[in-house]
C-alpha cells in the first residue's frame, strides 16, 4: 500500500513538473533594451551567453521586411510575433519598439531570432 503512494506522488510531482504554465513574455525580466544596432553588436561578441537560456530583450530598429507570422528588424533580426498579432498596420521604414525571447543566432548569417514578440511602440 505505501509502495502504490509513493508511486502515486511521484508521478502527481512528475506531471506537475513537466506541464508547468509558460511565463508570459510580459512577466520575464528584460535582459536588454536598447537599439538593435547596439544588440547585434553585444550578440556578435558573445552569442553563447546570449543563446542560452530563455533571455528576453526589447530593442528598438526600422522594420525591414514583415510577413502574416512576424518582422524583420535592420535586416538582421527576426521577431516570431505572439500569436493574433497583426502585421497589416505596419510598414516597411517604420521604427518600432518590440519586446522578444531569443531562441537562436546564427553566426554565419549573423541573424538573430526571436520568438513570442510583443510590440510595445509604433
Amino acid at each position: 500500500m505505501i509502495f502504490v503512494l509513493i508511486i502515486a506522488m511521484g508521478a502527481y510531482i512528475g506531471y506537475s513538473y513537466a506541464y508547468q504554465p509558460h511565463t508570459a513574455i510580459a512577466d520575464m525580466e528584460v535582459a536588454f533594451k536598447g537599439s538593435a544596432e547596439d544588440f547585434l553588436e553585444k550578440i556578435k561578441e558573445n552569442a553563447e551567453e546570449w543563446t542560452q537560456g530563455e533571455k528576453v530583450v526589447e530593442l528598438t530598429g526600422k522594420i525591414t521586411a514583415k510577413d502574416e507570422k512576424g518582422i524583420s528588424l535592420n535586416e538582421s533580426i527576426y521577431f516570431q510575433l505572439a500569436e493574433g498579432t497583426a502585421t497589416d498596420d505596419l510598414a516597411e521604414n517604420q521604427k518600432i519598439k518590440i519586446i522578444g525571447r531569443i531562441i537562436g543566432y546564427d553566426d554565419l548569417m549573423e541573424e538573430l531570432k526571436l520568438d513570442k514578440a510583443i510590440i510595445v511602440k509604433k
